[in-house]
């Protein structure tokens, strides 16, 4: 028995659906992960984000915003704009 045109085009709209939700959901994985990247680190204690919203002295302010500065002119790069930036917040 050979299935009728009709069975036909409904296992091509099943097959299809299922390509499509496949693709929907590998898709939202990757933008999550993406996010997730994104986001900034989680404080681990709460001395240590104490630590970070303690008010810094005016000079290290100061450095903190030319460090800064170079880094969105490209004179720098990120990591070694973080390494400098824990260097000077270490004190």
């Amino acid at each position: 028995m050979e299935p009728s045109a009709g069975v036909q085009v409904y296992h091509w709209v099943v097959w299809l659906a299922g390509v499509g939700i496949f693709a929907a959901v590998t898709l939202a994985v990757i933008v999550a992960i993406v996010r997730a990247r994104r986001r900034p680190a989680e404080l681990h204690s709460a001395a240590e984000r104490l630590q970070r919203e303690a008010a810094l002295q005016p000079e290290a302010d100061a450095r903190l915003r030319a460090l800064s500065q170079l880094k969105e002119r490209g004179q720098i790069g990120e990591a070694e704009y973080e390494k400098q930036r824990a260097e000077l917040l270490k004190g």
